[in-house]
């Protein structure tokens, strides 16, 4: 089931944008926060996180935008706490992920798209440079995929030119073995796959104090309104 709005300005042919999320349900993500947070506060960093990946892509990456929900994170009623809402886009249109590990979940989701271009993205790397997201497509033109690393062995995003189930495929998923099998299965597969600028996510207490530190670096209006919300989080010792 799809809804939302898409953006009338788009052909449809044009990439499918992805990003696959959790609901911010306490207790369900951003786990690693605690003990040092309380599970109400990391699923607030979580909503705050979504909420940049979502604008950022709608403003810095052109195509047919697209949030997958996992539905193993579904509540029946809307969060009660303002701090863990967040704002769809209107270029937005919203698909479920399926069920199974991260990778048949993906390969739901490409399947039902009508686009065989797509980019994925998650929600822990919210603060990718914009000169990373808008060399995407260049970086993608001679090969047959790409990824965007992270420091602990997984990807900030995955881009191909069609439906790739072979990368999809044999992966340990949620280990530091990710980034290389995917580069390993490629191999295999006889694709070339290309790498973008490697960033940082954000799993732990520590990796949240690197964002907010390279946050109070920028300038652009979404990671400020990013930097304002995280503070307000983190400085609530009441919770």
């Amino acid at each position: 089931m799809i809804n939302g709005t898409s953006n009338p300005n788009q052909p449809p042919d044009s990439p499918a944008i992805v990003v696959m999320a959790k609901r911010p349900i306490p207790g369900r993500v951003k786990t690693r926060l605690t003990p040092a947070f309380t599970p109400l506060q990391a699923a607030q960093v979580h909503a705050a996180m979504l909420q940049c990946v979502l604008a950022r892509l709608a403003i810095h990456l052109p195509g047919q935008h697209f949030l997958a929900l996992d539905n193993q994170t579904a509540s029946p009623d809307p969060p009660q706490d303002p701090a863990l809402h967040y704002q769809l886009p209107q270029a937005f249109k919203i698909i479920d992920q399926g069920q199974g590990s991260l990778g048949d979940r993906l390969k739901h989701v490409w399947k039902a798209l009508n686009q065989s271009q797509a980019v994925f993205f998650g929600v822990d790397s919210p603060d990718v440079p914009i000169k990373t997201l808008t060399s995407l497509w260049t970086t993608l033109q001679p090969a047959d995929a790409v990824l965007g690393p992270v420091d602990d062995g997984g990807y900030y995003c995955l881009a191909a030119k069609q439906l790739t189930p072979q990368l999809l495929t044999g992966i340990d998923w949620g280990t530091p073995a990710v980034y290389h099998q995917t580069h390993q299965a490629a191999q295999n597969a006889g694709l070339k796959l290309l790498d973008l600028a490697p960033w940082q996510d954000v799993d732990t207490p520590a990796d949240l104090l690197e964002l907010q530190d390279r946050l109070n670096q920028a300038d652009e209006p979404q990671l400020a309104q990013l930097r304002q919300r995280l503070n307000r989080i983190t400085q609530d010792t009441t919770r």
